[in-house]
């Protein structure tokens, strides 16, 4: 069964954030659509990583910032698919890239770095969003602020 969550989390660590990506691992499937939103450097595609470890993707885990999508196999038989729309210009460069069809496919799992660039491509699919914010703390650059929604 899926719950709404809403937590906020302040890590101070790698490791906490890698904690925080298996626990969304656990609860994520096919179909699910992970939005990630932060200043630059604040740990996004860090985070990817971390889902990309816990899904056994067979590749290295580069952000897809020129590219603008990266496509993962995984060892879990389920493909990653990640996205940074930080340089799209338009909605043309997505759906030039397949976006809608993979987002409308319900496979793989889809992770969107700058998501809030373009968050009204998302409206009416909520049950598959997670939503999560990654913030700096002002007192402490090595610290941040992690917060998730969504139904997981």
């Amino acid at each position: 069964m899926k719950l709404l969550m809403f937590k906020d989390y302040i890590n101070s660590s790698l490791e906490e954030t890698k904690k925080l990506a298996q626990l969304i691992t656990e609860r994520i499937s096919n179909g699910s659509i992970l939005l990630l939103n932060g200043d630059l450097g604040s740990g996004k595609t860090q985070f990817v990583r971390f889902i990309a470890e816990h899904l056994e993707v067979l590749d290295i885990v580069t952000s897809p910032s020129f590219l603008i999508l990266n496509k993962y196999s995984t060892e879990k038989n389920v493909d990653m698919f990640h996205f940074d729309f930080y340089r799209v210009k338009n909605i043309q460069e997505l759906e030039d890239l397949g976006f809608f069809e993979i987002i409308e496919s319900n496979e793989g799992i889809v992770l969107i770095e700058w998501a809030d660039l373009y968050r009204n491509l998302f409206d009416g699919k909520e049950k598959r969003i997670i939503d999560i914010y990654f913030n700096f703390i002002e007192d402490n650059i090595n610290q941040r602020e992690i917060v998730v929604k969504g139904n997981i």
